[in-house]
């Protein structure tokens, strides 16, 4: 009696819409899992820049175990600190900048850095088709269909929305980004520098406070300064509409220092500013049937949480293991949200509490957070900080 051989089950396939950080670090953990992957980008082409992230807690844990870590360069030079700088122009000594948080060690990176590590990673692996995005989509109990904006079409096991917090798959699938966005009044701009700033070097990063204004200047090893400005606004949809250069200037009229005219005169001159409302995104799941939310797309937390950029890589590899170990899509979708849920939702929170760390609403808030950087200036103090943040 002869034995027919059984052909091999196909490897499952995933669509990611979105080739930022939480789309690459998608890929390669499914890859690695023996998922087929293509990557749909409706860029034309990669995207560089943005600014600095504190890179630390979960995410640093997953870097390390994708074993990427060692790829990543090191920004911030050995001592580095932060100054402070009011609105007269006058620049005092901050804390010195943490050697570790939320349980690991803390790194100073820029969005670039962990985006090239995870494209260099995948680039040989995967396909990513750069100009073209999802129009429609529709799926069944076996499959999700999505119809591409050139016309193409991609069936696949799982789509995973990774397109950030204007998700064209969370439009398409949830509905308007106005049901689940919940803005801040603040108004956020980001460039890189093309030189560097006078009396900001080194590795040294600046704050220059104000009530309902703020600018943080960061100086790296190998890279040119990054910054970015926030200041409160009423309507941050409609200010975010404005150019940025007559909105920054208007906001930041009368801020004293030498620094801040040099940083509205870079930003001019830059050919790429980020330039958005800050917001957090709620929505009561990130899945949907074979359709999953990943990233900004499912929970931005903010600039303010320090983590969304880690929190990308966190919950691709949390999403690879769950498929890897649960045998249908649904019931790893739901394993997944379970474990993510409580740290997001952590995440967020702290967010709120800490934009008054990132700018002083009032004047009160503006005296209570000077008074705070001048205690924790202080040599003993800054010491015991450091500590807690561990």
């Amino acid at each position: 009696m002869s034995l027919r051989a059984v052909p091999p089950h196909p490897a499952r396939r995933a669509v990611i819409v979105g080739s930022g950080i939480s789309g690459l670090a998608a890929a390669l953990t499914l890859h690695r899992a023996g998922w087929q992957t293509l990557i749909v980008e409706r860029a034309p082409e990669r995207r560089t820049g943005g600014y600095w992230v504190r890179f630390s807690g979960p995410g640093y844990a997953a870097a390390d175990r994708l074993g990427i870590l060692d790829a990543l360069p090191k920004r911030a030079a050995s001592g580095a600190r932060l100054f402070e700088m009011g609105p007269s122009g006058r620049i005092r000594p901050g804390f010195p900048i943490p050697e570790s948080a939320e349980g690991t060690p803390l790194r100073i990176l820029l969005r670039s850095d962990l985006e090239r590590v995870l494209y260099d990673a995948v680039s040989d692996l995967v396909e990513i088709r750069y100009g073209v995005g999802p129009a429609a989509i529709s799926q069944d109990r076996h499959e999700v269909t999505v119809m591409m904006t050139d016309g193409s079409v991609e069936r696949a096991d799982l789509l995973i929305g990774a397109d950030g917090i204007h998700s064209t798959v969370r439009s398409l699938v949830y509905g308007p980004e106005d049901l689940y966005r919940k803005d801040f009044d603040h108004a956020v701009a980001a460039c890189i520098f093309d030189r560097e700033l006078p009396g900001v070097s080194g590795g040294d990063a600046l704050i220059a406070t104000a009530p309902g204004r703020s600018a943080w200047i960061n100086t790296y090893v190998g890279h040119p300064p990054v910054a970015f400005l926030l200041y409160r606004t009423p309507w941050p949809a409609a200010e975010v509409r404005r150019d940025p250069a007559e909105a920054l200037r208007e906001a930041f009229s009368g801020f004293g220092g030498t620094v801040m005219p040099t940083m509205l005169d870079a930003m001019e001159r830059s050919e790429s500013v980020v330039f958005d409302q800050v917001s957090q995104i709620h929505i009561n799941r990130w899945s949907q049937g074979r359709v999953v939310l990943l990233g900004d797309a499912a929970w931005c937390m903010s600039l303010y949480s320090g983590q969304g950029a880690g929190m990308g890589i966190a919950g691709a590899e949390a999403l690879s293991r769950a498929l890897d170990e649960h045998g249908q899509v649904s019931a790893a979708l739901g394993a997944w949200e379970r474990e993510l849920r409580p740290v997001i939702a952590r995440f967020q929170k702290q967010a709120h509490v800490m934009q008054h760390l990132f700018m002083p609403v009032n004047r009160v808030g503006y005296v209570a957070r000077r008074t705070a950087m001048r205690v924790v200036s202080i040599p003993a103090v800054s010491k015991i900080a450091a500590l807690t943040m561990r």
